[in-house]
């Protein structure tokens, strides 16, 4: 049998050795070196950067200390201590010589006595026969019935009979408003009435006493007579009235 020569294998120093003999392996090499002082560098140039100046030993030297003062705590005077029963209090100042108060002077005051007079009922009379000159149909804002005041009805006054007492004639009287079913019936009747005339002429209080026929002229002639006049007087009167309801005032109604 024939053997096959052994080869040897190359070593990594002959491998190193011809790689430096070579130009390639140097100039890696010194690129590798290169590369290394340039990352150093690089690196100690961002930490200088970085860092703080630090101030000459001159400044720190020359800088006082600063010392922190703390302010004593007070103790807050609570109430209790300042409202204490045991406080005395401050004694008032004397009040100097000569100063005294005056004396305010004493007025009389003489008492007034106000006597009031009753207020009684005072009836109305119409066929009196006092004659007042003024028809009620021209006296004053709201015409009177149409008539001339002579007591039948016409003038408003009313015919007052039975009734004694000094006469009170109005002023200015409202026509009533007649209900319009009683106007086509031609019903014909009369309305008693009481009410207080106040110091400034107004009528207030209107109370019904008796009606004939009763259910028909009742709210007509409570609404007429609260809108008369009469002349103003020192006291409030009272006054009894009997006011007739015409047919013939039907002719009048402004509703």
């Amino acid at each position: 049998m024939m053997s096959t020569p052994a080869t040897s294998q190359p070593t990594a120093a002959p491998l190193a050795a011809s790689l430096l003999d070579d130009g390639s392996g140097r100039r890696l090499m010194l690129a590798s070196i290169a590369a290394l002082g340039v990352a150093i560098a690089l690196f100690l140039w961002m930490s200088w950067m970085t860092r703080s100046p630090e101030a000459p030993l001159d400044a720190q030297r020359r800088t006082p200390p600063v010392e922190i003062v703390k302010a004593p705590e007070e103790t807050p005077e609570t109430v209790e201590s300042m409202f204490s029963p045991e406080a005395e209090p401050p004694p008032p100042p004397a009040a100097p010589p000569g100063l005294s108060a005056p004396k305010a002077p004493q007025v009389r005051v003489p008492t007034l006595a106000l006597n009031t007079a009753a207020i009684g009922d005072i009836a109305v009379s119409v066929n009196s026969g006092i004659n007042t000159g003024v028809g009620l149909a021209n006296a004053g804002a709201f015409a009177g019935f149409a008539g001339s005041g002579s007591g039948t009805g016409g003038g408003g006054d009313g015919t007052g009979r039975g009734f004694t007492g000094k006469p009170v004639v109005p002023l200015s009287t409202a026509r009533p408003q007649m209900p319009e079913w009683a106007c086509d019936k031609g019903i014909r009747g009369w309305v008693e009435v009481m009410f207080t005339v106040m110091p400034s002429g107004l009528v207030r209080n209107v109370k019904l006493i008796d009606a004939d026929p009763r259910g028909v002229f009742e709210a007509a002639a409570i609404e007429s007579i609260g809108n008369w006049i009469y002349e103003r007087g020192k006291v409030a009167r009272e006054v009894k009235q009997r006011v007739p309801m015409n047919p013939e005032d039907c002719a009048y109604n402004w509703r």
